[in-house]
């Protein structure tokens, strides 16, 4: 966060190149966030764009208050949901699917999925399986799977991204790790077969 610091204030004062450090650094990780957000894989790369470009008009403004990768991933979100608005009205019934989601009965996970062996999740099928397990998601879900379990941030950081409250990303964040639960454990018990004993993760 220092770096991130002395960078912005060396492009408050005028240094472009500054800027094209800090999107060097945080340019992959935007990407594949909003690339999780946007299906339409042409589009990622302009909304890429679009967020650094609206980072850096709004610099300026940026009073440090959170950390700036918190700040960048909400613009970069907030750019996403602007586009999705714009196109594809239809994949932003929040409302409609987290009510539709809230309404089904959380149930344990599988005794398959617990007792998967940490080696087949960690294993490159297994990481493809998560993932598209993640993409089936409704936008709302999948988006703090993305930003609190793939890149790390707090429950906190992740309320102030989505512009939510704290209990409400916990309730998203355990209701989407259940559904990719339920997704997986058929997938997980194929693999593992019968279980063993001292397999549990």
């Amino acid at each position: 966060m220092n770096d991130d610091q002395a960078i912005i204030q060396e492009v408050r004062n005028g240094d472009y190149d500054a800027f094209e450090r800090l999107v060097e650094k945080y340019q992959g990780r935007i990407y594949r966030h909003i690339r999780k957000m946007v299906k339409d894989a042409s589009e990622v790369q302009d909304l890429l764009q679009e967020t650094f470009l609206n980072v850096y008009k709004g610099l300026s403004s940026f009073q440090g208050d959170s950390s700036f990768s918190t700040w960048l991933f909400k613009v970069a979100s907030n750019t996403a949901l602007m586009y999705l608005r714009r196109k594809r009205p239809e994949v932003l019934q929040y409302d409609d699917e987290i009510k539709t989601v809230e309404r089904l009965e959380i149930t344990p996970a599988s005794p398959e999925f617990v007792s998967t062996p940490l080696e087949i999740l960690l294993s490159r099928e297994g990481r493809i399986k998560i993932e598209e397990a993640i993409d089936q998601l409704p936008l709302t879900y999948r988006t703090v799977i993305i930003l609190r379990d793939v890149e790390g941030f707090s429950l906190e950081e992740v309320a102030d991204i989505v512009d939510s409250s704290v209990p409400a990303v916990k309730s998203r964040l355990h209701r989407g790790r259940h559904f990719i639960r339920e997704n997986l454990s058929s997938y997980y018990a194929d693999r593992t077969g019968p279980k063993k004993s001292g397999s549990l993760i």
